[in-house]
This record gives C-alpha cells, sequence and structure tokens, in this order.
C-alpha cells in the first residue's frame, strides 16, 4: 500500500479527549481485603473468588488487586534451600531461590526469582505498595507495556515521572488496567532488574473480546514462561567492566521462571531441578513468553516436537502464524497456543543463546509433561536444541524467504489502526540513529572529565548515544518538576524540532528531550548504522506503536531511499501493521514505526539492553504542552538539587547558632 497523502480526509482536526471512564472510588476503602497473594503462577486453576486471578467475564465489575512488595537485599542458594540441590524436595522451599545453583547476592521482591506475578482483568484497579528495604539504594518500579493513560506519574522512571523510592520509604502505584495483553513489570533504577527485580504481568479480557480465544481451551498463570540472563556475579560488577577476569556483560547461564543449569559444572543440572509445565493430552493451551532479558543477546525458544501457533505480540493480537521458534529480544513478549496432541510423552522446553551469543552457547532447559505419562525424561537436546525451521521474529532481519523467517512486519495485527497512521504523511519525523561513542584512554584520564562508559571488550570504552547525544538523567523529574530543571541541562533544539549537541560538537551530554504535539501522527526512522552484530530493542513507553517497515540496508541504500520507497510503496509491509511497544532493529538496518500521539506525558524511549541504556542511548517524548498533561496526585514526592546561594560571613563574633542560647 502506498503511503500517499489523502488531503480531505487526512487534514480533519484531531480531537484529543481523556478517557473519563474509569473513576477512582471517592470512600476510603481497607486495603487489607484486597490483598493479593505472591505465588499465583504457581496456580493452575481459578480457585479463589475473591483473586484476581480469576475468568474475566463481560460486563462484570472491576475488582481492586492490592500487592504489598518489599524490595530487599536477598541471596541465591540460601539458608531456606537447606539441603538443596542434594534434596531436591529441598529446592521447592517456599523462599528458595536456586537459579542457577550458584550463590550470590541478588536483589529480590518478597524474597522471590522472579518477584511475584500480577494477573488481573482489563479494568481493574491495580494499586502496589513498594517498600524499599535496600541499604543506601534508591528503586522504582515500571510496568512495561501498560499505556497508563491518564496517570503518567505511575510510569516508575526515576527523574523522568517521579523521584527515586528512597531507603526505608514506601511509593504506592496506583492505576487502572487499560492495557490489555502479557505485560511485564521490572525496576528502572539502575542495574537491579538484572539482579532479579522483575516479574510477569497479564491483564487479561473477556473471551469476546479476544479475537483468537477460539484457538484453545486453557490460559494458565502456571503457563507464564519468564526468561531471563543471569550473571554469578552482582550487575555492577560489570559496569564498566572489568580487565582480569569476570569480563564482559554477557550472562553465565538462562533462567526459566527463575531456575537455570550451570554451565560449568553438571552439580545443579539434574532434571528434578526444572521447572515443570503440565498439559493434558488433547487440550490446548496458551503460553505466555516474556523476555525479561537485560544483556544483548537474543534468544531462540523453542519446544521439542511440537510448533508452536504465535497470536499476539507484546500483548496485542495479530492473525495467527505457526512457526517451529522463537527469536526473543529484551523487553519483547509472545503468546503462543501449544497443541498438546502428541504422544504422552514429556519434551523439553529449550532456549538458547543465538546471533552476537552464540559464541557463549549456553542454553536453558524447562520440563513440558504430559498429565499421565510414564514419568521418562526426554534425552537432553545440549546446545544445538531441535530444528529450528520456520521462525519468528528472525534473527537480525532474515525474513526474506517467509517459508523459513517471519518477521514483524510481515504479521497482520487484529486491532484497527487510525487512518492516518496507515494512508497519510506523518505530521512530524524524527531520524533516530543510534550507536556509541567510543573513547580512548586520554579521554577517560582528562581531568575533571567523568565519563560514562562501559568496557565491552578490552580496551574498548563505550558509551550509548542517539544522534551523538548520549542521555543524561534532569536533576528533578520531568514530569512534575519541570521548572525546577535548568534549561541548561537540556539539549538545543535544532531543525525540525530535533536536538542536537550545542555548537559544532559531535558528541555531547545532555537531557535529550523531543517534543511532539498533542494529536499528531509521528514517524520515527531507527536506523543502526554500526558495524557490529547486535539488534538493538528500542522500547518506547507510554505507547504501542505501529511497525510500518525495516530491513537491512542494501547497497546503495540510506534514510532518504528508504523514505522515498516508503511514500511510493516500494517497501513491503502488511497492510495491518501490527502494535508492538519493543522492537529490535536489524544490525546495520532501519525499522520505521508511527504513532498516534494521544497520550500526553513525559515517556521514556531507549534501548532495552541495561547497559546501553545506562550509558545514555534513551530519548524523552514529551508529549502535549504542560497545560495538556494530567497533574501529579496531591501529596505527590518532590526532589533535586540543593545548592543554596553562599554569602560572604563578616559576623565572625555574632552568636549565629540556634543551639548557642548563651
Amino acid at each position: 500500500m502506498a503511503f500517499t497523502s489523502h488531503f480531505i480526509l487526512c487534514s480533519v482536526l484531531f480531537i484529543f479527549s481523556l478517557d473519563k471512564s474509569w473513576t477512582f472510588d471517592s470512600v476510603l476503602i481497607d486495603l487489607s481485603k484486597y490483598l493479593q497473594p505472591n505465588h499465583v503462577m504457581d496456580s493452575d486453576f481459578f480457585s479463589d473468588p475473591s483473586s484476581c486471578y480469576r475468568p474475566c467475564e463481560d460486563g462484570a465489575p472491576p475488582k481492586t488487586c492490592y500487592y504489598k512488595w518489599t524490595v530487599n537485599n536477598y541471596k541465591t542458594m540460601g539458608p531456606t534451600c537447606r539441603n538443596c540441590p542434594n534434596n531436591a524436595t529441598d529446592c521447592f522451599r517456599q523462599y528458595c531461590i536456586t537459579a542457577d545453583g550458584y550463590e550470590r547476592g541478588i536483589t529480590a521482591v518478597n524474597q522471590q526469582l522472579p518477584g511475584p506475578s500480577i494477573q488481573a482483568c482489563y479494568g481493574d484497579r491495580i494499586i502496589v505498595d513498594v517498600m524499599n528495604s535496600l541499604m543506601g539504594q534508591s528503586t522504582t518500579i515500571h510496568w512495561h507495556g501498560t499505556r497508563q493513560i491518564g496517570s503518567p506519574h505511575m510510569d516508575g522512571v526515576p527523574m523522568i515521572t517521579q523521584c527515586p523510592i528512597l531507603e526505608m520509604t514506601t511509593f504506592r502505584y496506583d492505576f487502572r488496567a487499560t492495557t490489555s495483553g502479557t505485560l511485564y513489570w521490572h525496576s528502572h533504577d539502575g542495574l537491579q532488574k538484572q539482579d532479579g527485580v522483575q516479574g510477569a504481568m497479564v491483564i487479561r479480557t473477556p473471551t469476546s473480546l479476544d479475537p483468537n480465544s477460539h484457538l484453545y481451551d486453557f490460559d494458565l498463570a502456571s503457563h507464564v514462561i519468564f526468561i531471563s540472563d543471569w550473571m554469578q556475579s552482582p550487575a555492577g560488577n560489570h559496569f564498566p567492566g572489568l580487565r582480569t577476569h569476570d569480563t564482559f556483560q554477557k550472562p553465565d547461564s538462562i533462567l526459566l521462571n527463575g531456575r537455570g543449569r550451570r554451565t560449568t559444572t553438571d552439580e545443579f543440572s539434574s532434571e528434578n531441578l526444572y521447572n515443570v509445565f503440565r498439559v493434558t493430552h488433547g487440550k490446548k493451551y496458551r503460553f505466555r513468553l516474556v523476555g525479561g532479558i537485560c544483556t544483548s543477546c537474543p534468544y531462540k525458544f523453542s519446544v521439542g516436537h511440537h510448533t508452536l501457533l504465535v497470536i499476539a505480540v507484546d500483548g496485542n493480537p495479530v492473525e495467527p502464524v505457526r512457526v517451529n521458534s522463537i527469536d526473543i529480544y529484551p523487553g519483547e513478549r509472545y503468546d503462543f497456543v501449544l497443541d498438546a496432541s502428541e504422544h504422552v510423552i514429556s519434551s523439553w522446553i529449550h532456549v538458547k543463546t543465538i546471533g552476537n551469543c552464540d559464541d557463549i552457547q549456553i542454553y536453558a532447559l524447562g520440563l513440558l509433561r504430559y498429565n499421565g505419562d510414564m514419568l521418562m525424561m526426554p534425552i537432553n537436546p545440549g546446545y544445538a536444541g531441535y530444528p529450528s525451521g520456520k521462525v519468528m521474529n528472525a534473527y537480525n532481519g532474515a525474513c526474506d524467504n517467509t517459508d523459513q523467517g517471519v518477521c514483524i512486519v510481515h504479521l497482520v495485527g487484529l486491532d484497527p489502526v487510525p487512518y492516518r497512521i496507515t494512508s497519510c504523511e506523518p505530521d512530524f519525523s524524527f531520524k533516530l540513529v543510534f550507536g556509541f561513542q567510543t573513547f580512548s584512554l586520554d579521554d577517560l584520564s582528562r581531568p575533571r572529565n567523568y565519563v560514562r562508559y562501559f568496557e565491552p571488550l578490552s580496551n574498548a570504552y563505550l558509551a550509548g548515544v542517539v544522534n551523538n547525544i548520549s542521555f543524561e538523567m534532569p536533576p528533578s523529574p520531568l514530569l512534575t518538576q519541570a521548572d525546577d530543571v535548568l534549561r541548561s541541562v537540556l539539549c538545543p533544539t535544532g531543525p525540525g524540532r530535533t536536538p542536537g549537541c550545542p555548537g559544532s560538537q559531535d558528541y555531547c551530554e545532555c537531557v535529550h528531550v523531543i517534543k511532539i504535539p498533542l494529536g499528531s501522527v509521528v514517524q520515527f526512522l531507527l536506523i543502526d548504522n554500526g558495524t557490529g552484530s547486535i539488534n538493538h530493542p528500542f522500547h518506547m513507553h507510554g505507547y504501542s506503536f505501529n511497525v510500518i517497515a525495516m530491513g537491512r540496508f542494501k547497497r546503495g541504500e540510506d534514510d532518504t531511499s528508504i523514505i522515498r520507497d516508503l511514500r511510493r510503496g516500494a517497501l513491503k509491509h502488511s497492510n495491518f501493521p501490527v502494535y508492538k511497544d519493543t522492537i529490535a532493529v536489524p544490525s546495520m538496518g532501519y525499522t520505521v514505526i508511527r504513532i498516534l500521539a494521544d497520550n500526553p506525558g513525559f515517556w521514556f524511549f531507549h534501548c532495552h539492553v541495561l547497559y546501553h541504556a545506562e550509558t545514555g542511548m534513551a530519548v524523552v517524548l514529551q508529549v502535549g504542552e504542560d497545560r495538556q498533561i494530567p497533574r501529579p496526585p496531591a501529596g505527590f514526592p518532590k526532589c533535586g538539587d540543593f545548592v543554596p546561594p553562599v554569602y560572604s560571613d563578616n559576623t565572625q563574633h555574632r552568636k549565629t547558632s540556634v543551639y548557642n542560647t548563651g
């Protein structure tokens, strides 16, 4: 479909109005009556009528779902694990975190890994009290994939939407579940996510509102598969990086729902210690795959002897596509239907590193067990795993042959897309070229040049950049204390609303904010001009965007030719583009996405590789003017610099101390 202008239809004035259908209770309520359990993912059935984990029914009133979370320092293979792994039963004791069997300090929520799972229905009110018990650290929680319509202050990005939650204080997140599907939550403060502060979040809808509900019999919390990469030392040990030992930022193991296998010994590789996902022969099950990945590694997911019918991406329904495996990147989620129609024997769920991380050759296993099987263990497939066949989201956009690979841009979305997105020229278009700034040893050792960087390889010192700008956090939250943020810390805005570095500088560090008028259609051309093999997954807060085009640059192509080809319809893409909130841009390639800017606020847009974002591969999208952005709740915390003026003291003999009353 050519992207030509339809002047009459596309010039219709966009009239924005906030959704007024959700209103909070005006009567003080006793939250203890609505407290949810910690271990929902262990449940196979909807058993508790007061639980928010329930069948979602048409016309049923929404519930209040209350959670009490404590973030604290904890450890794997701790005292609660007793004689694990020698006694497998001990490994499954409550609050025993095994990870890959290697003892180390971690950061945990309610002493769980992954943290407590939120399972609720569309329209429910989600209230989470986060108590920070970390010594000398702050924290926040981001609700990944949740649009936070009307509640941008609950988005959980420190110094963008809120002040950090300080030690021994509690912050109450309170928002309506107006985004459905497979989501997830994680810390957005420092490297805490890598050390364990993350978990699953599923917001279901009535079956009548799910266009793919007829394809499966069961949608269980116990069939959420949470993938996380794991290091055998704290994430901070890898930032900026060590030169002589424990180098790089690659994982030591992969965890499925908090359990994995060591790569250096067979001590913790007993099949009795893996997570088991149970099915009954002849039934069809909806599985929800969450990419709680922090490093730059992509992963290949497959289930032995079974195909996967993909029905949703990042929580958004798509026309079903049958594949043999899924390539998943940090922050992505995929829902698939598994038809339990094979022989009544167990199979391995298999996850392995690929792409730029295939050199470390690590893998994880989970057990798909048919009820009533003979309890015989399948043969360990090793790193090689199962024949890949047809791949969803094929690594590095290798989807020219759709018989072998299916790219996101080939999927057909089932949610309606505004006409202005698919058939009109965008009101604004921004080119975001991302990559790294390289520093020399001289750069790092100049007086008072305190550069943020990480060290991915020996003698390589890098910082993430977008358009040659390394994002720097402001001293106060942009959303709530914009007046406290000095203009001098903001990147100056150049032509076309695009911020840039001051003067003729080719690199700078500043608060990178792109201002977008409310109601406009905005196009982003994401470009990776690097020479490496990393696919950077970019995540946008506050929005699900439409994926319009993606691919690798061919000989003679550049961003100008891509836009030209897009306008004349020469690029192949879906006529019904899918919605996503996280997209992996092909290395030495591009991705074109569009949004209808209908959700006012300050929204973080960043690479979801943790070390890349922490060194500046990010921007902030300011949608709307200050007067159009929702006001913060009463008593919302404030923070910022304390730099009072200093005056000369010419009164040496004056008794100025309030404690000196003599």
